[in-house]
This record gives C-alpha cells, sequence and structure tokens, in this order.
C-alpha cells in the first residue's frame, strides 16, 4: 500500500512539474506549432542549395540544341513521308523519333504550367485578379466598372473642351458621320460646332494642317489647347475611344506647359 502512495506521489508531481514548463522553454524553444512543416521546409531549400542552377549561356543552348534536334527530327519524318520508295517501317521510326521528342516537350510543358499555378498561388501579389479577372461574374464586374470611368472620363473632357466638325455637303463620309457626332454630343453635352474647311474657321483647320473632311477637332474652353479628335468616318463607340485618349492627352499637354 506503502509504494503504491509513493508511485501516485511521483506521477502527480511529474505531471504538475510538466504542466509548470512552457512548451517554448528549454529544449522545446526551437519548436513551434508547425515544427514539421518548418523542419520539410528546410529539407527543401538544402536540397535547392545543392541543386546547380546553369548559367543563362548554358540554359540558352541547352535550348537551341533541343529546338534543333526537334526540327530536324520533324523535317526528317516529313521529307520521308513525300517518297513513295521509302519503306514504311523506316517512316514509321522517324515518326516516334519525332514523337518521343514532342512527348518530352509537351511534358515539359506540363510541368512548367504545373509550376507556374502553384507559384501564383504560393504568391498571389503575381497575379491580380481584381486587374486581371479570370471567371465570366468577375469579368462583367469589370466591365461595368470600366464603363463607369470611361463615361466620366468622356464627361469630364466635355467640361473642359468644345467641338468643332469640319463637314463638306458633297462628302458622303460628312453626311455619314455628321449624325454621329450630332448624336455624340446630345449624349454628353457637348458644344459642337459643324463647318467646312472654306468658312471663317479655316484657320484652324490650315495650322493643324488638315485638308480632308470629315475632322473632328477639340478645343479648350480656356482656349489653351487645340488638336484634332478623329479623322475619317468613325462609329460612335470610335469616337468615344478617341475621347478618352483625348484626355489623357490633354493631360499630357499640360503637363508639359508646366515644365
Amino acid at each position: 500500500m506503502t509504494q503504491i502512495i509513493i508511485l501516485l506521489f511521483l506521477l502527480i508531481t511529474t505531471t504538475a512539474n510538466a504542466a509548470n514548463i512552457s512548451f517554448y522553454d528549454g529544449a522545446n524553444k526551437h519548436k513551434g506549432f508547425y515544427w514539421f512543416e518548418v523542419q520539410e521546409k528546410e529539407k527543401m531549400q538544402k536540397q535547392n542549395d545543392n541543386y546547380l542552377l546553369p548559367t543563362p549561356e548554358e540554359a540558352s543552348a541547352s535550348m537551341e540544341a533541343r529546338k534543333v534536334e526537334l526540327d530536324n527530327a520533324r523535317n526528317v519524318m516529313l521529307e520521308l513521308s513525300y517518297r513513295e520508295d521509302i519503306p514504311n517501317e523506316v517512316l514509321r521510326a522517324s515518326i516516334i523519333k519525332y514523337k518521343k521528342l514532342e512527348a518530352k516537350m509537351y511534358g515539359s510543358a506540363i510541368r512548367l504550367s504545373g509550376a507556374s499555378d502553384m507559384a501564383n498561388f504560393t504568391n498571389p501579389e503575381l497575379v491580380n485578379y481584381d486587374k486581371e479577372p479570370t471567371n465570366v461574374f468577375a469579368n462583367k464586374i469589370k466591365r461595368r466598372l470600366a464603363g463607369e470611368e470611361k463615361l466620366a472620363t468622356i464627361k469630364e473632357f466635355g467640361s473642359k473642351f468644345d467641338l468643332l466638325l469640319f463637314a463638306n455637303n458633297d462628302c458622303p463620309y460628312s453626311k455619314g458621320f455628321m449624325p454621329i457626332a450630332t448624336r455624340f454630343a446630345n449624349n454628353y453635352g457637348y458644344a459642337l460646332d459643324i463647318t467646312s474647311l472654306e468658312s471663317s474657321a479655316g484657320a484652324i483647320a490650315a495650322k493643324l494642317g488638315i485638308t480632308s473632311t470629315p475632322t473632328l477637332v477639340a478645343i479648350s474652353k480656356d482656349a489653351t489647347q487645340l488638336f484634332e479628335i478623329a479623322r475619317g468616318y468613325v462609329s460612335l463607340s470610335e469616337l468615344e475611344e478617341s475621347i478618352v485618349l483625348s484626355q489623357k492627352y490633354s493631360e499630357e499637354l499640360a503637363k508639359v506647359k508646366k515644365r
């Protein structure tokens, strides 16, 4: 009975001491909750450090040699296929040789693709899915946001610029484009003036080197900027894109002027 009491006492004492020792104290301090993962990473890092990477020159020479080998095998295979006197077994041998080389290339591509996917997973900063979405639903959001941004840019440009369209009643392209320019101006609240090259505004055309119609020009409301937007018949969507580019170009001109 006395021995049993002593054993119980020793067991309780040992358990209590163990409870008072932190997991990170003493010999355990090098371990963490994920110490096994750390060990695995250290092992992989050691293996990677021991692997001797090829120099850029060696890699380039090796890839060029593989390309030449594959091209040569393909060319031999194709050439033999044109020769009717070549035995079928010889042609088959050339096909097998080429396909083996092709299989190596395909396997390399699959491995590279898999490694690339894992690199994107472990380093999500490499792939910005906000700017480059990969699914239908995200792309719909992206297109909606792009449309809203485009609309804001067009309206901003219209708050600072008026439009001048040089057109000719005898020009079929002018006749086709005038309704488009008018519709654009009405949709976005632009001031639009339509005139001919022979009008009093013709001096503006001469200054910009405009000799054909239809040509659309942007004039800033403070008369500090003047440049051509579109020449010839353009669609409504093309005109909208030109206005977006015009806004960027106007900002560039403003920066140059401040220098």
